[in-house]
This record gives structure tokens, C-alpha cells and sequence, in this order.
């Protein structure tokens, strides 16, 4: 079995692929984009990707969800990752006067933007592809501090100076595993759908109506223009239940009937 993640070796989608997979006997396989991941697991049944999708302090990661548009693929797990970043270099003493540059990705200075005002708001921000990449770079360069991840952190044998450092406590991303179909219903399942209809007054309220009806849980909704055409809108919802149990089977088919196209992307089972 080989496991797809958004590489190199030691960024967060490592480290969440590897918890995902701890008790699995898995090969892991960096690649350099989303999109590359989605080309790899369509190859074969054996094949399964690791992306980020959420990040609860930045929202949804754009290449992701289109993949998934693009893609007959099927999500079949959700791990939501408590991501942790550290304040590292290749120093085993941490001097402030010293810290002129740092470097990490664009979404993890986001991330510990408050930390980095605070302490250090005259470095230089490096940015790079990834947090490993950062890493990389201050293994290589003493003077080039780096936010990265303890994984990392262990692997390129860097040394820890500030530990937790983004903004919010409850930073977290949610990660999917996506593979070819759909697996056996598991303990607390999602279920996430693509609808497509027309772009009119009310037809939000007309796909929010079944859910109540019904009594199920919504846990996530997102629009967007279609890309395909300009007078449908995309909605992307998921929901709690697995797709084969009877009120979930009665909700899509009321869901199928007022869109011009449902494509059910995945029903999983949400790794905590």
C-alpha cells in the first residue's frame, strides 16, 4: 500500500499521513502538489492520498476542493490534525539578537502572526514551499531561524526554542484520505456531496429544506460559481450519516431531484 502526501519529507501532511496510517504496513511517498497526489491515487486501488483540505484559522485550501471537482475520486477518511509549530534552528542556544531572518510557508506566518509580531516583528520573513523546505534551510544556514513542526524538527535534528507559537490553541487542519471508492461504513460517518443548480432567488433554502425535514446534520456547507457554467452554482455539503443508511438515501435522492447534477464525493469515517 502506498500513501500519497503533500511532501517533502517532514511537512504537517507527513506527519498527519503517518498518524492516519500508524498500524498500517504503508509506504510513504512525497509529492510536490495536490494535484500530483490526485493523478498518483487514480492510477490504482492500492494507491491512497493524504491532503490538506481546512485549516480552522484560514479556511479551505483551493487546490483541494477543485481536485476534488476534477477528480472521480472518493474521500474515505476525515483526521482532523491539532497542528503544533515551533520556533527552531540549527543553534542550541537561542539568541533574540541574532534573529534577523525566518523562514517558513506562507499560510504558517499567517498562522503565528501574533507570536512573530510580538517577538520578532523587525525579521525578515523567508518564505517557502513548506515548513520542511524551511527547515532544510536552517539546517544548512545558522543565522536562518524557521517555524516548522516537531516532526521536522526530530528528522533534521534542529533544536526546539519556542514550542506552540501559533495564535489560536484550537489551530487545526483537516486532512482527507482519498483513494478510488468508497469503503465500508465505519463509527462517526460523513457524508460529502457536489450539488450543481441554477443560480436563482431561493435556492439555497431549497437544499437546507430536506436536512431539517429529515432531521440531519449538517456540519459544513460552501458555494461557488460552477466552472463549467456560468448559470449554476456549486454547493459542497457535508453531513453526518453514512450514505447507504435510509434518511441519508431519501435525502439525496430529494437533493438529486432539484439539482441539474449530485455526485456523492465520499462517505467516511471522521478520525479524531
Amino acid at each position: 500500500m502506498k500513501i500519497f502526501y503533500l511532501g517533502p519529507e517532514g511537512t504537517n501532511s507527513d506527519l498527519a499521513a503517518r498518524n492516519i496510517f500508524k498500524n498500517d504496513d504503508a509506504q510513504f511517498m512525497p509529492l510536490p502538489s495536490i494535484e500530483d497526489i490526485f493523478e498518483k491515487v487514480a492510477m490504482s486501488h492500492s494507491y491512497y492520498g493524504v491532503i490538506p483540505f481546512e485549516n480552522s484559522y484560514q479556511g479551505v485550501i483551493n487546490s483541494s476542493l477543485n481536485c476534488l471537482i476534477d477528480y472521480d475520486l472518493k474521500i474515505l477518511k476525515e483526521f482532523n490534525f491539532s497542528v503544533s509549530h515551533h520556533f527552531c534552528s540549527n543553534n542550541s542556544v537561542l539568541d533574540p539578537m541574532k534573529v534577523t531572518k525566518i523562514a517558513s510557508h506562507p499560510q504558517v506566518f499567517g498562522q503565528c502572526n501574533n507570536w512573530i509580531r510580538e517577538n520578532f516583528p523587525k525579521a525578515e520573513k523567508i518564505v517557502t514551499t513548506s515548513t520542511a523546505e524551511a527547515a532544510l534551510q536552517s539546517v544548512a544556514d545558522k543565522n536562518l531561524y524557521c517555524i516548522a513542526n516537531i516532526h521536522a524538527i526530530e528528522l533534521f535534528k534542529l533544536h526546539s526554542h519556542h514550542a506552540n507559537i501559533q495564535d489560536s490553541a484550537d489551530n487545526k487542519t483537516r486532512f482527507l484520505v482519498i483513494g478510488k471508492a468508497i469503503e465500508e461504513k465505519g463509527h462517526n460517518n460523513k457524508t460529502s456531496v457536489m450539488i450543481n443548480i441554477i443560480d436563482q432567488p431561493g435556492s439555497l433554502m431549497k437544499i437546507l429544506q430536506p436536512f431539517t425535514d429529515l432531521n440531519i446534520n449538517m456540519t459544513r456547507i460552501e458555494t461557488r460559481p460552477s466552472r463549467n457554467n456560468m448559470y449554476l452554482h456549486t454547493f459542497f455539503i457535508d453531513f453526518e450519516g453514512y450514505y447507504e443508511d435510509e434518511a441519508i438515501v431519501k435525502l439525496i435522492q430529494e437533493l438529486e431531484s432539484m439539482s441539474e447534477e449530485l455526485r456523492i464525493i465520499g462517505s467516511y469515517q471522521s478520525l479524531n
